[in-house]
């Protein structure tokens, strides 16, 4: 299946949509490629009911052809907003999280908008250059609860 010229869209954030959401972040690939630890059931859902109870976090689904295949968001997280996505595995390389994430800028007003990503994670570097974010600056992350140490790039939209 082919993503190109699939239609794409964004809405709010349906209570059914988290299984699919809890399924692609469990995904071993996706998450090495993220370098990102995934959550177990209970923490996960946990996590879902606070962000989607907290009115600072803008959050949509991510449709590609009327289904349900990730999700972006953006927040606050000591001082500057940040962006962030997550897309099924199945869906890579095929443009829908760039014009996921073009359609969630017209929603998403604040600049300077900020997302970190992994130095190796070339696809997602790809995804936000195409939509106008420029490399800030490139660290190691220090391991947290959520991932291992890892190369990032911090990567800011200012326009």
């Amino acid at each position: 299946m082919s993503g190109v010229g699939l239609p794409v869209g964004l809405r709010e954030v349906a209570s059914a949509d988290l299984p699919a959401f809890y399924e692609h972040q469990a995904d071993p690939a996706a998450c090495r490629m993220a370098a990102f630890t995934p959550r177990d059931r209970d923490a996960f859902f946990a996590h879902w009911n606070r962000i989607l109870a907290d009115p600072d976090v803008l959050v949509r689904t991510i449709l590609a052809g009327g289904r349900v295949v990730g999700n972006v968001g953006s927040f606050e997280r000591d001082g500057p907003r940040e962006v962030g996505y997550w897309i099924e595995r199945a869906s890579w390389g095929r443009g829908i999280a760039t014009r996921a994430l073009r359609l969630f800028l017209e929603i998403e007003p604040v600049r300077p908008l900020h997302a970190h990503v992994a130095a190796h994670n070339a696809g997602s570097i790809r995804v936000l250059e195409r939509c106008g974010f420029e490399v800030a600056e490139r660290y190691r992350a220090p391991a947290t609860e959520r991932g291992p140490s890892v190369d990032e790039l911090s990567m800011v939209l200012r326009r």
